[in-house]
């Protein structure tokens, strides 16, 4: 019984790590501190008597709901954005889930040893069998566990449970061990699946190949992963490397004898250890997880606010929010776009505007400057603009520069935002 509060927190713990793929969000420290004060009671009323260990798992129990139906009101647009691109694969779950549960009440409600342990029941098995159906949607190619789907499995069940229940009654088995039986086949049904999971990870897809590749969005996004991991890899070699030699020969030259050398190398070596910390930035930008997209792209403009004249703003709202990789993508979009409008186009004020609607990104960027020439992305000019154009293509996105009203120039972005491929690949994580 001890494990009934640990249970429900983790699983709590790990609703809310997955709808918000970790990052921060409004309301999140208030959560996680009523998630965990109620589950620190409930453990320490357990050595005092079982009557105060219940009463406490039950407050624990509606406290913890009720804090996760507030946040999820107040962050609605998400949780409305996840159920709509995972809604087929949480309505199957939640039925084998919940539909044996309703039976196992109905038949042993007035058994109290059979209910001491059926709290933690829902939250826990919910979550394993919603996030298992999640993780196997992209890889319908792959030989599944049982080849039949829609209606056929429902026959198949309810023949099954009126054979097990038959054969109870004729045979004189108890009930209880019908439905234990039931649940260890199920149980070796989802390890199988599992282990099956295991050994599609570790063969890679072959996307040259139609039969494997569902379509060109999934295989864009998948390019897009590897080209962030291949970034991550080489900003982590300038930290691990590079950055730590230059700061060990500093140190060392702080010993020099001629003051004039040592600071100039100084300097020199300070500019450069500067420039390498941009650049691991430029790669991969480590946006802040205890901070809110719109907290960590405010940080990021008032910081290139301080290094020029320009007035940059931000126009977001506070909630918005975008699933990986789409965060990461578009940050450095918007660090490019800023960076490209400071050096190009005289601009004395930046205005970014970021919106997500519907599943629909829309970033644009406008200045005051002295205005631009539409390009084509594969000219060969313009690199930055370039890659930024030939990413959103490949995301099914647009890209659009126009003149901006009152001059300069406007850069708009929109583009699809896929929640499933995302939040598969946060679970396969």
């Amino acid at each position: 019984m001890l494990l009934l509060p640990v249970c429900f927190y983790q699983s709590a713990y790990f609703i809310q790590t997955f709808l918000f793929q970790s990052s921060a969000y409004r309301g999140q420290k208030a959560l996680l501190a009523f998630l965990k004060i109620s589950c620190v009671t409930a453990i320490i009323c357990f050595f005092f008597s079982d009557r105060a260990f219940f009463t406490a798992y039950q407050l624990q129990f509606f406290i913890s709901t009720l804090a996760l139906a507030v946040v999820g009101i107040m962050q609605r647009k998400r949780i409305v954005f996840v159920l709509k691109s995972q809604w087929k694969r949480l309505l199957f779950p939640l039925a084998l889930v919940v539909i044996p549960f309703v039976i196992y009440l109905s038949v042993f409600h007035r058994e109290s040893e059979y209910m001491a342990s059926m709290g933690s029941y829902i939250p826990v098995m919910l979550a394993f069998v919603c996030i298992h159906s999640i993780v196997f949607q992209y890889h319908p190619q792959q030989v599944q566990f049982l080849t039949l789907s829609g209606g056929y499995i429902v026959v198949l069940v309810f023949v099954g449970l009126v054979g097990l229940v038959g054969m109870a009654y004729l045979f004189q088995i108890p009930l209880m061990a019908i439905l234990m039986s039931v649940y260890i086949v199920v149980l070796l049904a989802q390890v199988y699946n599992i282990l099956l999971y295991v050994r599609i990870c570790r063969q890679p897809t072959d996307y040259n190949n139609p039969t494997d590749r569902q379509h060109f969005y999934a295989y864009s996004l998948e390019q897009i992963k590897r080209e962030e991991n291949l970034k991550k890899d080489f900003s982590n070699y300038l930290h691990d490397n590079i950055l730590q030699n230059l700061l060990s020969i500093k140190n060392m030259l702080c010993k020099a004898e001629q003051p004039e050398i040592r600071r100039l190398l100084l300097d020199t070596l300070t500019e450069l250890n500067a420039s390498i910390r941009f650049q691991m930035q430029t790669y991969h930008p480590n946006l802040v997880k205890s901070l809110t997209l719109k907290e960590n792209i405010q940080n990021l403009l008032d910081s290139m606010e301080e290094n020029h004249s320009a007035n940059i703003c931000l126009d977001c709202d506070k909630d918005v929010f975008l699933v990986e990789p789409y965060n990461v993508l578009i940050y450095r979009m918007i660090k490019e776009l800023v960076t490209n409008a400071l050096k190009h186009s005289s601009a004395t004020t930046i205005d970014v505007l970021l919106m997500q609607e519907d599943g629909r990104i829309t970033l644009k960027v406008t200045d005051n400057g002295i205005g631009f020439k539409p390009f084509t992305y594969k000219s060969g000019s313009h690199q930055g603009l370039a890659s930024i154009g030939e990413q959103v293509s490949l995301l099914d996105g647009t890209m659009n520069i126009q003149p901006a009203t009152g001059g300069g120039t406007a850069v708009v972005i929109s583009m699809p935002m896929n929640g499933g491929d995302s939040y598969e690949n946060f679970v396969g994580r």
